[in-house]
């Protein structure tokens, strides 16, 4: 399949209009010619010519992509569960109560290259059930005694926080 760009598709479009023919000038820019054809003839690409399918608009998915690559920076990146419940809330809040589609959350990763589905890692067993409060306190005392940190470089230990 050829990789051609906007831009190709424009000059070809041009280049056609100036007087070149279809096939000459679709070759010139690398493109198919039946594409540069049916763009003659008025047709869509097939990303515009889908648009209508969407669930959500071009913005709305744009504002979901910033908000799970924020939340995944922070180290909370929403599962695809939580992506269809938040995307339902949105629909249900313009009146679009119809069932999300089985796959539109690995389509809509598809859409977005930016997002990728990784797999989680679980938290060992062993390590959720050390974290007691009398290890806790154990860690400060061990942490009290390290005297080449400084304490303005110590961060978010503080006796307090037990």
């Amino acid at each position: 399949m050829p990789v051609y760009s906007a831009d190709d598709l424009e000059n070809a479009i041009a280049d056609v209009k100036n007087g070149v023919s279809l096939k000459t000038a679709a070759k010139k820019n690398g493109l198919p010619p039946s594409t540069l054809r049916g763009r003659l003839t008025g047709a869509q690409s097939r990303q515009v010519a889908r648009q209508e399918q969407l669930r959500l608009t071009t913005d709305q998915e744009d504002d979901l992509e910033r908000w799970i690559l924020r939340q995944e920076k922070l180290g909370h990146a929403p599962t695809h569960a939580q992506v269809r419940t938040i995307v339902r809330s949105v629909l249900a809040r313009h009146g679009d109560h119809a069932p999300l589609g089985r796959k539109w959350t690995t389509r809509f990763v598809e859409r977005h290259p930016a997002l990728k589905t990784k797999l989680g890692r679980r938290t060992d067993w062993e390590r959720v059930n050390a974290a007691t409060p009398a290890n806790i306190k154990r860690l400060f005392d061990v942490y009290e005694t390290v005297d080449w940190i400084p304490p303005e470089r110590r961060y978010n230990a503080t006796r307090a926080a037990l």
